[in-house]
């Protein structure tokens, strides 16, 4: 499907800070295909008046625990430390994965509502993110938690679980494959 973005104001990333008032966007399937002057041979199955709106690049959300959308508001009147200790670790270790999934859901929602496309998580559970990634159409730089206790002390997995993970998820939904050099 093609659709077309017309008289919108463009905000862009280019070193001038260059807003392209009143333009437009040709959007084919996922991709982007062009931005200001049409491609001749464009012809839009949609046509959408951007008239008095703003086009934004996507927002990259770098820090984030997704899953934690179900402990927000808990225990906040507690400084930091005993905040983790007490409530937050506490109630992290009787997570199960339908928890995660279900928490990372809500936060995926929350983020493509405000224009948020990618994120960097950190978690446990993290296969059940992933599947939250690839259902939402977002992209995420995903690392499961392993904090090096002991496989008796781990939430969600140890060391192989985590070499594991990697193996199952590495350049999934349409991502790249590549590996970062150890």
């Amino acid at each position: 499907m093609s659709i077309l973005i017309k008289n919108c104001d463009i905000v862009t990333l280019d070193a001038h800070g260059t807003i392209l008032r009143n333009s437009n966007i040709a959007l084919e399937g996922k991709l982007i295909k062009a931005v200001g002057d049409l491609p001749p041979d464009f012809k839009p199955d949609e046509i959408i008046d951007g008239y008095n709106h703003a086009a934004l690049p996507g927002f990259f959300n770098a820090h984030c625990h997704a899953a934690m959308t179900f402990e927000r508001g808990w225990a906040e009147d507690l400084p930091f430390p005993r905040w983790l200790n007490e409530k937050i670790w506490v109630a992290e270790s009787a997570l199960t994965p339908d928890d995660v999934y279900w928490g990372a859901a809500l936060a995926a929602c929350e983020m493509l509502r405000s224009g948020t496309v990618a994120f960097n998580d950190h978690y446990f559970y993290m296969d059940r993110v992933a599947e939250v990634v690839e259902q939402s159409g977002m992209k995420a730089t995903l690392t499961w938690c392993v904090f090096g206790l002991g496989d008796d002390k781990e939430v969600g997995t140890n060391l192989d679980g985590t070499l594991g993970f990697i193996d199952r998820w590495q350049g999934a939904g349409e991502g790249p494959a590549q590996r970062i050099p150890a």
